[in-house]
């Protein structure tokens, strides 16, 4: 019953609003006051015959002529005029007449001239040469003079009383056929204006809707394959709007405003050349051209006034030439926070991924705060330099990072000079985006906050402290990446005193990770492992990993003994890692991987997996001490371990854990474990039908073909290890075949590995099963944040509030430490506080790499390490929470932190100028200060934010005239308020 209702009732629509329409007419006739023109009428019944003559208004408007391959209007035909096919973006046409009103009866077509045809639409769109349901058949014309006449019926199938005919004359030229070349193909743009494919040289028209032409091209542009776009899409905002097909690997070249002051995101990295293309344009003599490499498949091209373009005012001319054009210069693939993105988050870091296609990567060295920087820019547009920020580049040189204080309700600029270079030397094309900040101020956690001093600096020597530990002894402990340990003796205010250094390796340097005390050593007997390797961070040799015993009792005279020889070792810097000992006594640790995504790349040297790679090893003491020491765990290259022998003492516990470079047997027994994920760039391996699998079973589906130049950068995650887990990180030796989470569905796959381009998907197929082992994570830190150092805190400050959680040193994104919380049956995170959310926990430091706690006082040591990679430089700084550890409960020592102070000055004054100054309020937090009258009522508010010290100073720019007598200001803050006296004479 509903189907059939549904069907009669669009029947006869038409006929039922006509009729009602009729009705409604006639019922207020009869209501009318009487006139000399009025007349009452009885009412009639209308039938659908004679509503047929009552509606012989119908006319044709106008004819348009249609796209046929995408349903798009091309424009307006009128009497007269003349249509070339070499200025169409197809030749598959159609024509629509345009009726008045725009639904009618029907539409009868009569065609002459060239061809000749009858057709009759009796459903909307009238086209000339018929359509089903808004899908229009193609019409390829002759070319030829032609004569169309439409006329409009009130009933349909040309039946019932006919409305105003309209007959137009055109002309079909195809006198400048389009270039036969398949080599662009498929042009399509999403306005529904015209785009056409020609040839670029002297004298052709620039546009598909203006008469302006070309002027002048260089030599390196002309005759070649040119897309003419409308000048009536200058406005257009789309990130997508114009896409064509290319045959072949091809340059595309993009003729832009010159005056325009922001270029739209989409267009932002490509490379700026000295061609020109000139116009005669009245308002621009020239357009400027950009130029980048695409392989051969689709290409899509943004509005012209995408966002965050700005000051366009003609649409970019497109051209296109086979082959590549041989840059070699480091580009910018894509930027987040995104080029023009709002409301940005005031802790958010900004990343860059990059493609080097004269190189391996980037030369980390040429990444700093001199060739990355941040502008503030003000609403005038001046631009003023961001001090403070901590810029480093990814391990395998594709990514760049750089993170710093922000501001509320602020634009940023974010640059990358072309000072930055390749390892080839290639200079970077300069890079630039924008964003603007969230005006919401993050909410400091409740009762927590630490108080920031430095204890030493870059000029305590040229080589950065890769992990930081307190020994049974009360010492620090610093392992450095030259080899040696820095030791000190740790004072009762927390600072530190009488320095040693201690050679475990002589004068020879060794990249020294791991530093742990065994469980039983004392603060008499000072037994400690290490985990080491080669010095180098480019192309260093394989199997150079050791772990090592060492006693530390004489510091001049350290006795090590290796334990473990021959770990792998990567071409970088992904190494044999920290170590932590489980509640088995045994050690376990991070050994990092050889490759980006799971085969080898150009960017780690080629070098491929080893069976050892990207795992969690377990090394059992006792087990190793009943074997010959060392023991050579090299498992290619002449070595024949053998990892899954039940002799073996070294084991792989977990697999797939592509770099983490710490690790923590939680209190609650769970082994976590921040992971790094690869940069964009990396190569994936096939798989294989019929291949085994780790799990013992054999893969039958179909292969999933190997990928490279993944364009897919992958997210760092904190893993929650279980004992045979695989985390993601291919191995072929161990018959693990697919990154992450594959790509299992058509909707969105956790961890799916799935990229889009120029219009085009890649990555895994949808239908990609992930590994049958795989395990997942317990925390998603995003994407370049290289979480790396972490750590249990176990002290009873703030009431115990963080005791128990995880504390985790974000390395790139962020420069902060986050809080982790662990809970639930699964164990996993519950609950994470980013660093800027806690007083003392974001500077942001400048690349924070590892961390350690003095569970005495709750006293917190962090390493800065400076340095994106490589050898880095020296920084310890001390965190003290401002509510000092208890034995018992968290007690307040007011001996331990220095009272919050506020002063105005000069006082008394006579307000030429008016001077606040705040002290020892938490680090980087914001301060709002409100001047009160006597009545109190506020006349005056700032807003200021503190330095990683805690202290604030500012100006205070009172407007209204301030009139003799007593004021108050108060300083209010997440740590505490303080109010002064301020007196005006």
């Amino acid at each position: 019953m509903e189907q059939r209702f549904t069907l009669n009732y669009w029947c006869t629509s038409k006929f039922l609003m006509r009729v009602a329409f009729i009705c409604i007419f006639l019922f207020l006739q009869t209501k009318a006051p009487a006139a000399p023109f009025f007349k009452k009428t009885p009412v009639k019944v209308i039938t659908e015959k004679s509503y047929s003559v009552l509606f012989a208004g119908e006319e044709i408007s106008s004819f348009t002529l249609i796209n046929a391959d995408n349903e798009s209007a091309i424009r307006t035909i009128t009497d007269g005029s003349t249509i070339d096919l070499a200025t169409l973006p197809t030749k598959n046409l159609n024509i629509r007449a345009n009726t008045s009103p725009s639904d009618v009866g029907s539409v009868r077509f009569v065609v002459s001239g060239i061809e000749s045809d009858n057709q009759t639409e009796s459903t909307a769109p009238y086209a000339v040469f018929g359509e089903n349901s808004g899908d229009y058949h193609a019409w390829i014309p002759k070319a030829g003079k032609y004569t169309i006449t439409a006329m409009p019926y009130s009933g349909e199938n040309g039946s019932g009383t006919p409305g105003k005919s309209s007959t137009i004359s055109f002309t079909i030229k195809a006198s400048t056929p389009p270039p036969t070349s398949s080599f662009v193909s498929n042009i399509k743009a999403t306005t529904g204006n015209s785009y056409a494919l020609s040839k670029l040289v002297k004298g052709t028209t620039l546009y598909t809707d203006r008469n302006y032409q070309v002027t002048s091209v260089t030599t390196t542009l002309n005759n070649s394959t040119f897309i003419k776009t409308p000048n009536d899409d200058k406005f257009v905002t789309a990130a997508a709007v114009l896409s064509f097909y290319i045959s072949q690997n091809a340059t595309v070249y993009v003729g832009y405003d010159p005056l325009a002051t922001r270029l739209p995101a989409w267009l932002s990295s490509w490379e700026k050349t000295s061609d020109r293309v000139g116009i005669n344009d009245p308002r621009i003599s020239y357009l400027q051209v950009y130029r980048k490499s695409f392989a051969a498949g689709k290409v899509t091209l943004g509005g012209n006034l995408a966002s965050p373009a700005l000051g366009s005012k003609n649409t970019y001319l497109v051209a296109v030439k086979p082959g590549s054009t041989g840059s070699k210069r480091p580009y910018v693939t894509e930027v987040r926070p995104a080029d023009g993105a709002i409301n940005v988050a005031l802790d958010r870091s900004i990343s860059v991924d990059l493609a080097y296609p004269g190189g391996n990567s980037i030369n980390g060295n040429t990444v700093n705060t001199a060739t990355v920087r941040l502008y503030k820019v003000s609403a005038t547009g001046a631009k003023t330099q961001v001090g403070g920020t901590a810029v480093n580049s990814s391990a395998a040189g594709d990514a760049i990072t750089l993170s710093a204080t922000l501001t509320r309700n602020t634009v940023y600029e974010f640059q990358i000079t072309d000072q930055v270079k390749d390892d080839k030397g290639n200079a970077f094309i300069p890079f630039t985006s924008r964003f603007s900040t969230s005006g919401v101020a993050p909410s400091n956690a409740d009762g927590i906050a630490f108080t920031e001093k430095t204890l030493l600096d870059n000029s305590f020597g040229a080589y950065g402290f890769t992990t930081l530990v307190v020994g049974p002894d009360h010492r620090l402990y610093g392992a450095t990446s030259n080899g040696k340990i820095e030791r000190w003796d740790i004072k009762s205010d927390g600072t530190i005193t009488n320095h040693v250094t201690i050679s475990p390796f002589g004068s020879a340097k060794r990249l020294l990770i791991g530093l742990t005390f065994d469980p039983a050593a004392t603060s008499s007997n000072l037994i400690a492992w290490i985990s080491h390797s080669s010095p180098l961070f480019i192309n260093a040799p394989d199997w150079s990993g050791k772990i090592s015993r060492i006693v530390l009792n004489n510091p001049s005279a350290p006795q090590v003994k290796d334990y473990v020889i021959n770990l792998p070792r990567s071409y970088k810097d992904h190494a044999t890692n920290s170590i932590a000992f489980g509640p088995d006594k045994a050690i376990y640790f991070p050994q990092g991987s050889n490759s980006a995504m799971g085969a080898a790349d150009g960017a780690w040297g080629n070098r491929p997996e080893r069976l050892l790679n990207a795992t969690i090893l377990r090394l059992d003491i006792a087990k190793a001490q009943r074997q010959t020491l060392p023991i050579n765990v090299k498992t290619q290259d002449g070595g024949t371990y053998n990892p899954y022998s039940s002799t073996a003492p070294l084991t792989i516990y977990a697999t797939g854990v592509r770099n983490a470079f710490d690790l923590i047997w939680h209190s609650n027994g769970q082994l976590y474990v921040p992971g790094n994920g690869s940069a964009a760039g990396g190569n994936i391996p096939a798989l294989t039908s019929g291949v085994k699998r780790a799990n013992g079973t054999t893969y039958t589906g179909a292969t999933v073909p190997a990928i490279n130049n993944v364009r897919d950068t992958q997210n760092d995650y904190l893993f929650r290890i279980v004992k045979g887990g695989y985390y993601g990180h291919p191995n072929i030796l161990r018959k693990e075949f697919i990154l992450n989470g594959g790509n299992p569905t058509a909707g969105v796959d956790p961890g799916e590995v799935v990229w889009k381009a120029n219009g085009q998907t890649f990555g895994y197929k949808v239908g990609t099963a992930k590994e049958p082992n795989y395990r997942g994570w317990a925390w998603d830190f995003g994407l370049n944040m290289s979480p790396n150092g972490v750590i249990e805190y176990k002290s009873n400050a703030f009431d115990g509030k963080l005791k128990g959680k995880l504390l985790v040193c974000r390395f790139s994104g962020g420069d902060d430490i986050i809080v982790l919380e662990p809970g639930g049956t699964s164990k996993n995170i519950v609950r994470a506080t980013e660093g800027i959310k806690i007083p003392g926990f974001r500077r942001p430091f400048a690349n924070p790499l590892d961390i350690t706690e003095d569970p005495k006082t709750g006293n917190l040591y962090l390493s800065e390490y400076y340095d994106g990679n490589g050898d880095g430089k020296p920084r310890i700084t001390l965190l003290k929470p401002v509510q000092r550890a208890s034995s018992s409960s968290a007690t307040f020592l007011a001996s331990e932190v220095k009272e919050q102070s506020l002063e105005v000055y000069p006082n008394p004054t006579t307000e030429d100028a008016i001077f606040a100054e705040a002290k020892n309020f938490a680090p980087n937090e914001e301060i709002t200060l409100t001047l009160y009258d006597l009545a109190g009522l506020p006349i005056y508010t700032a807003l200021v934010t503190a330095s990683h010290e805690g202290n604030a100073s500012t100006e205070l720019h009172v407007e209204k005239h301030l009139n003799p007598g007593v004021y108050i200001l108060r300083a209010t803050a997440a740590s505490g308020e303080k109010l002064t006296r301020l007196l005006v004479q």
